[in-house]
């Protein structure tokens, strides 16, 4: 855990300089791959799936690293299953409509910024 922390306080530190800003803004008018797509799709997956298995009432930024293993574990498991892959299938159909979408809104916003 004293990794992951190092990791966020690296990020957020990153995430100041202004040229880590620019590269983000580059990025969000660019297409996602498949292998992108398919990624973030698994993970949105696994967090309802984490969280319903937490449970509605439970937050699970608020709970402690012991229970955040035993709940991942939980949800290694279930990820595994075939439900899980159609899950994921039907969440990156909708996960790649809405990057479209916003990269429309992105580069509309940057032609008014233009004008």
């Amino acid at each position: 855990m004293a990794q992951r922390k190092a990791v966020g306080r690296r990020m957020a530190q990153m995430a100041k300089k202004k040229s880590v800003q620019m590269k983000k803004a580059r990025n969000k008018l660019r297409p996602w791959s498949k292998k992108q797509v398919h990624d973030k799709a698994q993970k949105a997956v696994r967090k309802f799936v984490m969280q319903k298995l937490a449970g509605k009432a439970k937050d699970i930024s608020d709970m402690g690293i012991g229970q955040k293993e035993k709940l991942e574990k939980k949800v290694d498991k279930k990820m595994k299953g075939g439900k899980m892959n159609a899950f994921v299938k039907k969440k990156e159909k909708i996960l790649s409509k809405q990057h479209k979408d916003d990269i429309k809104k992105a580069k509309e916003k940057m032609k008014k910024e233009k004008e």
